[in-house]
């Protein structure tokens, strides 16, 4: 038996102690969390393919690591409110949906990054969070709410781009400048346009020097195809050293700063018009609560032994000027009309032509091992056939990777690509109005949501009878482990016929080899011509309803911007179209057709779609056809108005017209109004229309 002296005996478990208090802790683990929480590096994972690094070893204002002894209790404090933030004070938010999961999670960082940026003026490195009052919350939130890209008010992106881009001019001398204009001439052409729109701090004459500047510092990503751009995520690792998440994110792109050796760098034929109204001058509402539920339940610090912000209570119903949510606008319903005709007319006339076009050119570079860029001129001519080259096809792609003479261009200048891409002569361009056709008549009958569409299965996107198309409802994920419902909705056959289309395209690209399975069904080729398919993005789907509004060419402003189609704009336009069709008589309808749970969301919906006029007009017909059926039993009022104006209570005798101008006459001067009244009933929300005599 051994003898210890002047010290506890041991018995070689004791890591079992300090492993179940660290197992017990609250607010240390979290289901995106793959990491120890006293680690200095966290490894993160939402919805990344891949786990990323949260390193919390951040340079403070006083030169010391926000990992140093010194610091331990403001470390402490911020991973728990991230976890809290993020999982919320019971766990509540654990079960979100991974997109959900990592929306709540960026916006603590970025909080966590301002209370980092500001540690000096808010005494947190002395005090930790216990130093923030409740005038310190408010004004807090007052910054956050200030703009609505946190980009500007937790990192204020343009200001310090501005001056790092002062600071590197000066450090550029002459014959620097001289060997770079000589290297990349076209750093000295400066458009006019966006010197407009310049949003940095600095003077346009300089724009070409300050270019040198940032190539000498190393902070161009590019090439003279694509043209050479503003790495905002190597800038913000040289800015933003004081933070823990903004110095590993991308910003918002310097435009002006970027430039093109080969080409303009161009994505439409015009401007397009605003998409949504208002000006976005404060932050979102949604983003906003985020923000103050992180600091209304840094509280909860205070039971974790570490020091909390004093009266969170005074902020929990706290808010400042927020912005209106923007909506989006209508596009004019005629050519709304025309869009949807021609998509058709063009499924008819072309759609199978092109996708057998390019799947002939896939299958045979496939077959001979050949990149699809290198095939030569003449076979790809001869491949495509004499039908696809008499209907103007004249080579892969108008953009595509090819050889090309020295000092020509890719892709050419914007009036001649256009051009080109009416005319018909690049194949693949033909195979991304075809998909944009398909989007523009699926999205205009079918009112899904836009991620709704973009993560359609081609596999598994229409039922049996081939009479419903089968999605994944978004806003379906709450309490449901972020797993979305499948849903089905009835589809017109001319939209089956378009996706079945699509649906054999991608079977026969499977079956041949070019792709080893069905993938999402607006799954489009890609530009430059490489290899396979380009599984649908946001992006990617947007792009194709770009081409097919120049294709088209989609109405014009007087401004001379285009009308470029968005998906919720074709929702509304459903909604509108059916509104006025089946007036009050079918919300309920229409609420499962948007996917709405609440019949209310729907009213709400509407009002912004339509003006005041419209749904007084659609009010009169409401109730000119229940007059007309003999249905007003729940209208006294209403009765007794009709039968002074008409001498009878038979209204199925009265002109059906007749009994709609009278009402709508009396709504238009303000002696009735209609109203909506919600309840809750066994059915769970539901509405009355109300009509009331003045």
């Amino acid at each position: 038996m051994s003898l210890l002296t002047g010290r506890e005996s041991t018995t070689g478990y004791e890591f079992l102690d300090d492993f179940v208090a660290r197992e017990l802790a609250p607010h240390t683990t979290a289901p995106w969390l793959l990491t120890d929480f006293h680690k200095h590096i966290w490894e993160i994972k939402t919805i990344h393919k891949k786990p990323y690094e949260l390193d919390w070893r951040v340079r403070l204002w006083d030169g010391s690591l926000l990992t140093d002894a010194q610091n331990e209790t403001l470390l402490r404090s911020l991973k728990h409110l991230l976890i809290i933030a993020t999982n919320g004070v019971n766990e509540e938010f654990s079960t979100l949906a991974p997109v959900s999961q990592n929306t709540r999670l960026t916006c603590m960082l970025r909080i966590i990054d301002y209370l980092l940026i500001h540690a000096q003026s808010l005494d947190l490195i002395q005090f930790g969070l216990g130093a923030l009052n409740s005038d310190d919350l408010k004004g807090i939130l007052n910054h956050l709410a200030s703009s609505p890209w946190l980009e500007d008010s937790v990192y204020s992106w343009h200001e310090r781009a501005s001056d790092f881009c002062n600071t590197q001019l000066r450090n550029l001398s002459d014959s620097e400048a001289e060997d770079l204009f000589a290297e990349y001439p076209s750093m000295l052409e400066v458009n006019d346009d966006e010197c407009e729109n310049l949003k940095l701090d600095i003077i346009a004459t300089d724009i070409p020097r300050i270019r040198a500047a940032l190539m000498k510092a190393n902070l161009y990503y590019g090439n003279h195809h694509h043209g050479f751009k503003v790495s905002t995520k190597s800038l913000s690792e040289r800015i933003y050293q004081d933070t823990l998440f903004g110095r590993t994110t991308s910003k918002s792109a310097l435009e002006v700063l970027n430039f093109y050796p080969n080409e303009t760098n161009y994505r439409r034929e015009y401007p397009g018009v605003r998409v949504t109204t208002g000006e976005s001058e404060s932050l979102r509402e949604t983003a906003y609560f985020y923000c103050r539920y992180a600091l209304v339940n840094s509280a909860v610090l205070k039971t974790l032994g570490l020091p909390a912000p004093a009266d969170t209570n005074t902020i929990t119903e706290y808010t400042p000027t927020l912005n209106e949510p923007s909506r989006f606008r209508s596009v004019p319903s005629g050519n709304l009309l025309r869009l949807f005709r021609c998509s058709m007319e063009f499924h008819v006339e072309h759609g199978r032509m092109i996708l057998n076009g390019f799947i002939r050119v896939a299958a045979h570079c496939y077959s001979q091992n050949l990149p699809i860029t290198q095939l030569p001129e003449t076979d790809f001519l001869r491949i495509i056939g004499p039908e696809l080259a008499g209907f103007g096809v004249k080579k892969l792609g108008l953009s595509s990777h090819r050889r090309t003479k020295r000092g020509s261009t890719r892709k050419g200048n914007r009036e001649q690509y256009y051009e080109h891409l009416r005319a018909n002569q690049g194949l693949l361009e033909l195979v991304s109005v075809y998909l944009g056709s398909v989007q523009l008549v699926v999205g205009m009958i079918m009112a899904r949501r836009i991620d709704e569409l973009v993560t359609l299965d081609a596999a598994r996107c229409l039922d049996k009878s081939k009479s419903w198309l089968v999605f994944s409802l978004a806003k379906s994920t709450q309490k449901a482990l972020g797993i979305r419902q499948r849903e089905s909705r009835p589809i017109d056959a001319i939209a089956v016929e378009m996706i079945e289309e699509l649906r054999r395209f991608q079977k026969i690209l499977k079956r041949l080899g070019v792709i080893d399975d069905l993938t999402s069904l607006f799954a489009t080729p890609c530009s430059l011509g490489y290899k396979g398919l380009q599984p649908c993005t946001l992006h990617l789907y947007n792009r194709n309803l770009n081409l097919a509004c120049d294709y088209f060419e989609s109405d014009l402003t007087a401004d001379g911007e285009r009308y470029y189609v968005r998906q919720h704009q074709l929702r509304r336009f459903f909604a509108i179209m059916f509104f006025y069709t089946n007036s009050f008589g079918e919300l309920d309808t229409l609420r499962w057709m948007l996917g709405h749970r609440d019949i209310e969301h729907v009213w709400h919906y509407l009002t912004e779609c339509l003006e005041p006029k419209d749904l007084r007009g659609a009010g009169a017909r409401y109730f000119a056809d229940l007059a007309k059926h003999e249905r007003l039993e729940n209208y006294q009022n209403l009765q007794d108005l009709l039968f002074a104006e008409f001498g009878t209570t038979k209204f199925s005798l009265v002109d059906e017209q007749k009994i709609e101008d009278y009402l709508s006459a009396m709504l238009e001067e303000g002696k009735a109004r209609i109203e909506p009244q919600f309840f809750n009933d066994e059915n769970g929300r539901s509405m009355n229309i109300l009509f009331i005599v003045s």
